[in-house]
């Protein structure tokens, strides 16, 4: 049976799904105006009560991209590390990084870490010998107070290093939730040194200019940055997905 134009009318399509779900979660909200950076004003559709508003078709179109270059990279076995120290991002960087089985950084970022990548490997290799002692029970035969101070190293270092500790090479790419959080900044800084590229979520007061691969949106709440990680999984693993199944055809 033929729907009549009215009924077509109310059907909605995939995008005013997608954008009525953006909207939910609030992943069109930038800044307030006077911290904008000029190199976003080209992804922003308006200024409402002074709080800068995200134009959704871009971001939309710049999620699709990314979700793409993420794809390629991880379909010629290259390394991603993920990297969302800031609270709101946190949970969801683990999340994400560990369901596509890359590294991540997610309690603070190590000063050097890709500028003095060979120092950071020496602290990896002695981090996995500590953990090593701990499951084998060695640890329980060092006296107490070496055992104890042992302990509390190796507890501040999980936080630190548990995300990374299988990464025996300079990553491949960096993915950053939030170009303007101050660690994040300095992640930024030794990628761009290191010629590492870099894909972002970037807000309305990120700059931009030396990122080509990112999207405008909000990166400061934590369910807008849950939308666009579980929009970018979802895209990455229905490719990688369908190329394996193309490939055993």
């Amino acid at each position: 049976m033929t729907k009549n134009p009215l009924q077509q009318n109310l059907v909605k399509t995939d995008n005013e799904i997608i954008f009525e779900e953006m909207m939910k979660a609030g992943v069109h909200y930038g800044r307030g105006k006077k911290y904008t950076h000029p190199s976003m004003r080209p992804y922003l559709l308006k200024t409402l009560k002074n709080i800068e508003i995200f134009n959704l078709n871009l971001t939309l179109q710049k999620l699709n991209e990314v979700s793409n270059i993420l794809t390629q990279f991880l379909k010629e076995g290259k390394t991603i590390l993920f990297i969302g120290i800031s609270p709101a991002a946190s949970i969801k960087i683990k999340e994400i990084a560990e369901e596509l089985n890359q590294p991540y950084m997610n309690y603070k970022w190590v000063g050097g870490f890709l500028t003095n990548f060979q120092t950071i490997l020496s602290r990896l290799v002695y981090f996995k010998e500590l953990l090593k002692k701990e499951e084998t029970q060695e640890l329980k035969d060092y006296p107490p107070k070496e055992r104890s101070r042992i302990e509390k190293e190796l507890n501040k270092m999980k936080l630190t290093y548990n995300g990374v500790k299988n990464l025996e090479k300079l990553p491949d790419l960096v993915f950053i939730v939030n170009l303007a959080y101050k660690s994040h900044i300095t992640a930024k800084r030794e990628a761009l040194k290191m010629k590492i590229p870099i894909v972002a979520i970037a807000g309305s007061d990120n700059d931009v200019s030396q990122i080509k691969y990112f999207v405008p949106a909000n990166d400061k709440a934590p369910k807008s940055i849950s939308f666009l990680l579980d929009y970018i999984y979802k895209k990455v693993s229905e490719k990688l997905n369908y190329e394996k199944l193309k490939s055993n055809e």
